[in-house]
């Protein structure tokens, strides 16, 4: 399933359920933990778009989390939601990208969540243009050809997921698969040029450039 994919930890059963049923009715992807060593668990083995975390949880804390994420230079981003007083210091300075308390009202959550998400790819907008023909909605996913949707590999599209998120940046070709496939992928970087190849037959071969050494970039031509 493809849209955004959201890590929600929280061990407290009936809020989790409470928040995971509210953001999927904004048509998030949530996936929930109940402690810390499932959380690491589950970053192993998938790519999100967001980590929401609380902090007072069993076996591995919020903070360590955070200073675990750090360590690996973990992009994804981090929303700390938490009923501890006097943590928002600590949270940013662990390495958060935001931070609310459970007392914050429903609507500020979500808010919360679409501005990071855009901050993330560095625009206002739902939608990114990527030519006179072609955008994309970076929270479903989805790209549209003059506003009919493609159907693209799930895989190829996180690609070039990735490189709208850094549009105008040469990414290597290492730092593509790092961010687009999971901790227990066994993918290679021959894998990355087929999709980049896809990728070109889809939008052409100009929108896509490369450069020996410096990776692939996606041209900027809109925000």
């Amino acid at each position: 399933m493809i849209g955004t994919k959201i890590l929600f930890l929280e061990d407290d059963k009936l809020y989790q359920e409470t928040i995971k049923d509210l953001l999927e009715e904004e048509n998030f992807i949530i996936d929930t933990c109940s402690n810390g060593e499932k959380f690491l668990n589950k970053i192993y083995d998938n790519i999100y778009d967001l980590y929401i975390l609380d902090i007072n949880v069993p076996q591995i804390d919020g903070y360590e989390i955070m200073r675990i994420l750090n360590e690996y230079e973990d992009e994804t981003l981090r929303l700390v939601l938490t009923s501890i007083s006097n943590s928002i210091i600590r949270s940013f300075k662990s390495g958060c990208d935001g931070f609310l308390n459970k007392t914050g009202n429903n609507q500020e959550l979500i808010l919360r969540i679409q501005s990071l998400i855009k901050r993330s790819y560095r625009t206002y907008h739902q939608d990114i243009i990527i030519s006179k023909n072609l955008s994309y909605n970076i929270f479903s996913k989805e790209l549209f050809h003059n506003k009919k949707l493609l159907e693209i590999e799930s895989q190829t599209l996180l690609v070039l997921n990735y490189l709208i998120k850094k549009r105008g940046e040469f990414v290597s070709k290492e730092t593509l698969e790092k961010n687009v496939y999971p901790s227990n992928s066994n993918s290679k970087s021959d894998v990355i040029r087929y999709h980049i190849w896809h990728l070109r037959k889809i939008l052409g071969v100009d929108i896509i450039e490369s450069q020996k050494n410096r990776g692939y970039r996606l041209k900027p031509i809109g925000v």
